[in-house]
């Protein structure tokens, strides 16, 4: 179905591709992994006919059918913005009424919540016969979904450093420090509860992955612990409730960005001992896989506490050591790792209560 042989592909001075081999048979589903710059969107272009190859022979079976995970596909008829990820997602592959089709995914997971992630790999398996590329830093999706994985590119990746500043001592009795502790909190939009009857206690040392269907809330939560760190208001903004830091905690903030450079910015900020409490909002969203799986490391030697979103189901596996569901209607909190979360009946019975389903 695809047949790529010798491929080369420069552009000005710089080489992309220099004698790159890739066969795809019928039905196969392969991923694309690489650091930044390493070609992989690029290679789903030429394969897509988009881009003109430098050199090299590239055989393509069946009809291009690609979908970029950003924007899914114009829609001219419809209004985009009013539409779930989702629902753009479902529609770009709604043409897909015969296995003769190649389909070419580009990060395909982005912006997904887990229920639209689980929509797609279902998709994908039950469509055997399509044979599919996908260029993903998503590692559940690809585990679920591809019988193999290319990588490109190469090279050693830096880790990501993040100096740890002292941590607090134990209490006299021996425990283990209370970091934060937040009490009733109410927030609103439109009149609408974003999140309301939030409580908690945080200890250090603990990993903590807001989760749930509530995307606004999770990050409107993450932002009002840090509004009430950086202003000294307890309130953080809140209508109701309160936030308390402990003293001798020192947070460091790192709201959603979009691109690679300005996630490298964030993250050098880390290198100095300034932080013993990480609130990360998607630190992952833009970064390849390999320096995901480099913050990925780093976060799990961090000996401080964190407080993190993030939609890669794989990272939050390997971090989070406490789960919390923000719902609309207070949380469903949980000292445990994210499958075991995820399998607890009385947990899954909370979720479907508070979101009233």
């Amino acid at each position: 179905m695809i047949r790529i042989s010798n491929l080369e592909l420069k552009l000005g001075k710089q080489e992309i591709f220099s004698g790159l081999n890739l066969e795809v048979g019928r039905g196969e589903k392969v991923g694309i992994i690489g650091g930044e710059g390493s070609g992989k969107s690029t290679l789903l272009d030429i394969m897509a006919g988009r881009v003109e190859p430098t050199a090299g022979d590239v055989q393509i079976s069946g009809e291009v059918h690609s979908v970029n995970g950003s924007v899914y596909a114009d829609f001219s008829d419809l209004h985009k913005a009013e539409m779930s990820a989702i629902e753009k997602l479902k529609r770009a592959l709604s043409e897909l009424n015969n296995d003769e089709f190649i389909l070419l995914l580009d990060e395909p997971t982005k912006n997904l919540e887990a229920e639209g992630v689980e929509w797609l790999i279902n998709f994908l398996f039950e469509r055997r016969d399509l044979t599919t590329v996908i260029v993903s830093s998503d590692r559940y999706f690809l585990k679920e979904t591809c019988g193999r994985i290319v990588e490109l590119g190469g090279g050693q990746v830096e880790p990501i450093k993040i100096d740890c500043a002292p941590l607090l001592p134990l209490t006299p009795s021996g425990a283990v420090p209370i970091v934060l502790e937040a009490n009733s909190l109410l927030k609103n939009r439109d009149g609408e509860p974003i999140f309301k009857d939030v409580s908690f206690t945080i200890r250090q040392g603990q990993k903590v992955a807001f989760v749930g269907r509530n995307e606004l809330g999770k990050s409107k939560l993450l932002k009002t612990l840090a509004m009430a760190y950086q202003n000294q208001d307890e309130t953080g903004g809140c209508l109701r409730g309160k936030i308390n830091f402990s003293q001798g905690v020192k947070v460091f903030y790192m709201p959603r960005v979009y691109t690679g450079a300005a996630a490298k910015i964030e993250f050098d900020k880390l290198a100095f001992g300034t932080t013993n409490f990480l609130l990360l909002d998607n630190p992952t969203a833009c970064l390849d896989l390999p320096n995901i799986e480099a913050l990925e490391q780093s976060l799990v030697d961090f000996p401080g506490t964190i407080i993190f979103v993030d939609e890669d189901r794989e990272f939050i596996r390997a971090i989070a050591n406490r789960i919390m569901d923000i719902t609309p209607q207070g949380t469903v909190d949980r000292i445990s790792n994210y499958d075991d979360f995820l399998a607890n009946e009385t947990v899954k019975l909370q979720i479907k209560e508070k979101y009233k389903i």
